[in-house]
């Protein structure tokens, strides 16, 4: 089936190449891409910047010591030896950019030295900040007094880590137009340049690191504001490819961009000689990482993702081609494959009969939809899955009838959850265009009972392809902002009430095929109980253990404690959860229940004890905001609210403690070099504005994210601001939730026999919250008491009495919650609020 020539199944099309006029070629406009590869570049660039940078600042005197050691083991090379590293190095540096700078003036790779340039400058501009700002506290005390008296060409000094930096991002820039020997080369003269360079002790390592890091990220930057070359074969090597496989070909042309998907290679109409009308897709390593990402995010969400190993072009085309032929016998309508072949370089070409129309969404009845679920029911009783199901995979013949396209992901043998999956997406995709209740009886007709209620189980986003997936996500948005419209400031909001079109359907299906309620099938890697059973080991491990040591101390005052006050002290965290309550309450325009948000704040307390910064209870939060109805852009900026007001009545009732408890503050003094960081500062925003105001992808991100989140900001905002009442249970909540905590505190100071005026206890609390507010774990643990305790005794409350009332206090306030907010947690979920 397959060789040098390709596969070829029976067919009248192909035959043996013969002389001929030659095929009138339609010739497309080349256009810029962006590449996957670029971006995990990036994203690998600027995590080894990260780390340089890490180990440069959290490190400065490791670092500088090693990096001492390293140039005293440089040192003792000979002079003569370093100065002709030196000298090598130097030339390299100087003829080689210039040789490529007029390679590519000499091929009129114009567009390449316009990407070249900027890139070059880009990566200066970043690695003169972070050699200035970040990197250069960790250089080694002899250097660069090393290099006095040393050279070559030039100072020894040359080529400098600002100048490697420029280097690296111009390889990176020019990389797409050229071949890969010639990018191999270059980057070998690079890193090179570097690895030589430390060894004279002409450059840092960190430096040069950082300098090949900036190369990285800075290329790549720029490739994907401003794009690069296709790697697709153009259209005269397509045309070479269809004549030398035996088709006698008569004209070739582009198809419409609306026929063209993302990811899927690029389709081509041809006629042969004897007026037969052909679909040309033509594969490329592009096609491969456009879906990379996804791929990737499948295998770490999803037990099962399934998904292809790597493949090449034509090894592609050739699986495509099989299945098409496969589902074919089974009965399915399908497109009719005729042959697969390779084109120039690494790309290949799938050629099928016809040149079908795609269906307007308007155009799907429930009788082309029936139509289309026979043959999928073909396909599922001979467990061939499709895996990427969806409508604008479907296309309609001259004759009227539906065939299914795009087997490239196609499976044999497909286990039931993969099979299930299937029904579930293009359930989910003709949902949107004609709704629940029509999807599902055209889906009952084709399919009959048995078979559809096999899909119960997998109508869940994680059973979708990405672009099922988004599309459904926008299908609910939609339907949230319609259902928001007239009288969205004062509406009432119910818990789990958003428009959620796969739960509609599951109760659909369930209805039409007269079946039980099925469980969603566990398809998830990580679930819920499985992350917070790893965050929770975590706490244990390095968190709880060490706060047992004071456990005899706590039991030991417990003995001699006033038991009714140790009893008034458990409804603070009850009262607790209230107040936070109304300060969620007070963030949103439309009116929550206070039950269900009530039981949200305890499942976020629970959160909060095992994520540091209160992460866990903002994002449980935020989606249960979501789950309501409310946008992301607004229920991200309730949780704004939420944080600003806590940390401004935080702010104010410290205020009054300090100054009721007379205490007199010097403050903290930082002394920070303003006008050392006001430059790269600026220079970095007028440059991230730039990106995003003056390439089309930064104002395509603009007009399609940033703007409409910010407006969903903005109205959540002045919703809030124009209801008194919202503004007086969100007051009250925000400044009742530190004096609860103090009066909780007082309870228990009083419980085992310590005394100290009200007002002064306040002041206490509130310094230790600031000071545990500053500690990267979750709840302050262990700043909080230490600093607690600290202001205690510093007021004259003895040691003892001191130490016991706040690990009591902790107790009953802060580890209550946990078994509480666990219980909360569940029930939240349960009831499907989160």
């Amino acid at each position: 089936m397959t060789d040098h020539r390709g596969s070829l199944p029976s067919s009248d099309i192909v035959g043996t190449p013969e002389a001929g006029p030659a095929p009138a070629v339609d010739t497309p406009t080349p256009h810029s891409v962006r590449r996957a590869a670029d971006l995990l570049r990036l994203l690998v660039s600027l995590a080894a910047l990260g780390l340089t940078v890490l180990l440069a600042v959290a490190t400065r005197d490791f670092a500088r010591k090693a990096q001492q050691g390293l140039l005293s083991a440089a040192t003792a090379l000979s002079p003569g030896v370093r100065d002709g590293l030196v000298g090598t190095v130097q030339a390299i540096a100087m003829l080689a950019p210039l040789a490529a700078l007029i390679v590519l003036v000499v091929r009129r790779r114009i567009d390449a030295v316009l990407r070249v340039l900027p890139a070059a400058a880009l990566g200066v501009a970043i690695a003169w900040t972070l050699t200035r700002l970040a990197l250069a506290g960790s250089h080694p005390e002899l250097w660069p007094e090393v290099l006095v008296g040393r050279g070559g060409l030039v100072h020894a000094g040359w080529p400098s880590a600002v100048y490697l930096a420029a280097c690296a991002s111009a390889v990176v820039a020019a990389g797409p137009w050229l071949a890969r020997p010639w990018r191999r080369a270059l980057w070998a003269l690079t890193v090179g340049c570097a690895a030589v360079g430390v060894l004279a002790a002409s450059l840092v390592p960190l430096d040069a690191l950082g300098a090949l890091a900036v190369g990285g990220t800075a290329g790549s930057a720029l490739l994907l504001m401003a794009g690069g070359p296709s790697d697709r074969p153009p259209a005269q090597a397509v045309t070479d490819a269809l004549v030398a496989c035996g088709i006698p070909l008569a004209a070739l042309h582009e198809l419409p961009a609306e026929r063209q998907l993302a990811g899927e290679g690029m389709l081509y109409g041809a006629e042969t000689t004897e007026r037969a009308r052909l679909t040309v897709r033509v594969l490329a390593a592009e096609d491969r990482n456009r879906d990379l990402f996804h791929r990737l995010a499948r295998r770490l969400l999803l037990k099962h993702p399934a998904d292809p190993g790597e493949q090449t072009a034509l090894a592609a085309a050739e699986h495509e081609l099989l299945m098409l032929v496969f589902a074919g016998r089974t009965g399915a309508r399908v497109a009719e494959p005729v042959i697969a072949y390779p084109v120039t370089g690494s790309s290949a070409l799938l050629v099928t009969v016809g040149q079908d129309d795609v269906v307007p969404d308007e155009e799907w009845t429930d009788g082309l939809l029936g139509e289309v679920w026979t043959s999928v029911a073909r396909l599922q009783e001979h467990r061939l899955a499709h895996r990427a199901l969806r409508l604008e995979h479907i296309v309609v013949a001259p004759d009227g009838s539906p065939r299914l396209t795009a087997f490239a992901r196609a499976q044999l043998n497909a286990p039931p959850e993969i099979l299930g999956a299937d029904l579930a997406e293009l359930l989910a995709t003709t949902a949107v265009r004609i709704g629940p209740d029509r999807a599902t009886a055209c889906a009952l007709a084709g399919l009959g009972p048995k078979t559809l209620a096999t899909a119960l189980p997998y109508l869940q986003p994680l059973a979708l392809v990405g672009p099922a997936r988004r599309e459904v996500a926008r299908y609910d948005q939609a339907r949230a902002r319609e259902a928001a419209k007239g009288g969205a400031r004062r509406r009432t909001l119910h818990p789990g009430g958003r428009p959620n079109l796969m739960h509609d359907l599951a109760e659909e299906v369930r209805t039409a095929c007269d079946a039980p309620a099925a469980k969603p099938a566990q398809l998830a890697r990580f679930t819920w109980k499985s992350v917070l059973g790893l965050l929770g080991a975590f706490l244990v491990l390095h968190l709880v253990l060490p706060q047992l040591a004071n456990a005899p101390a706590a039991l030991g005052a417990l003995r001699d404690a006033d038991w009714w006050w140790l009893l008034a002290v458990v409804p603070v965290t009850f009262i607790s959860q209230a107040f936070s309550t109304c300060v969620q309450l007070g963030s949103v325009p439309g009116r929550l229940p206070f039950g269900p948000t009530y039981q949200v704040q305890f499942a976020s307390s629970f959160l909060n004890r095992i994520t540091p910064g209160n992460v866990g209870g903002m994002a449980l939060n935020l989606r249960y905001l979501q789950k309501t109805g409310i946008e992301t852009g607004a229920a991200t900026a309730s949780i704004g609210v939420q944080s600003l007001a806590g940390a401004v009545a935080n702010t104010v009732v410290a205020a009054v403690f300090f100054a009721a408890a007379g205490q007199h503050h010097g403050g903290v003094h930082l002394d920070v070099p303003a006008g050392k960081y006001a430059l790269p500062v600026i220079a970095l925003v007028l440059a991230t504005g730039g990106l995003l105001g003056l390439t089309p992808p930064g104002r395509r991100l603009l007009r399609e994210k940033v703007w409409p989140f910010l407006r969903a900001a903005g109205s959540t905002l002045t919703g809030i601001a124009s209801d008194p009442a919202k503004l007086v249970v969100g007051v009250v909540g925000a400044l009742g939730l530190p004096l609860v905590q103090i009066v909780g505190l007082a309870l228990s100071l009083h419980a085992l026999g310590g005394h100290l005026p009200f007002v002064q206890l306040g002041a206490a609390y509130m310094a230790a919250r600031l000071l545990a507010n500053a500690a990267p774990v979750p709840g302050g643990l262990g700043a909080f008491e230490a600093g607690l305790i600290a202001a205690l005794t510093a007021l004259g409350v003895p040691a003892g009495p001191a130490t016991s009332a706040v690990l009591v206090y902790r107790l009953l306030t802060f580890w209550l919650n946990v078994p509480l907010g666990g219980i909360a947690l569940g029930f939240v979920q349960r009831r499907g609020y989160v």
